[in-house]
């Protein structure tokens, strides 16, 4: 809950969002010298969307890793791959700042809200 008087910290506007996000954790190898995208994914649904990150609801689910992989779809045949940290979480709702996501991927998102606006 905000205050009215407070003012918004986000950069970006967000946007409903109700599509399904598959997350995969992203874990440190064994020796501990790489990152490895773990091939169980996990599937959730979206809550809203920005430029800058996604919010989830997961269920009831153990809680994502900090870095997390996920895959989207804003357009009909076009595929968000982005990778994700764990911004804030609240009951079963996760908010997920995109930190890796290329220009294509961007483009889409950008797309959408505009077109929802």
């Amino acid at each position: 809950m905000t205050d009215a008087n407070q003012p918004d910290k986000r950069r970006h506007n967000r946007i409903k969002f109700d599509g399904d996000v598959t997350i995969h954790p992203v874990m440190q190898s064994k020796s501990g010298n790489i990152l490895e995208v773990q091939d169980k994914g996990i599937v959730a649904k979206a809550g809203d969307i920005s430029e800058g990150g996604i919010k989830l609801e997961l269920g009831d689910t153990n809680s994502p890793t900090d870095i997390l992989k996920v895959n989207f779809k804003v357009q009909k045949f076009k595929t968000v791959d982005a990778y994700a940290k764990l911004a804030w979480k609240s009951g079963n709702s996760y908010g997920l700042q995109f930190i890796v996501l290329d220009e294509d991927s961007r483009g889409q998102i950008k797309s959408y809200i505009d077109k929802q606006k």
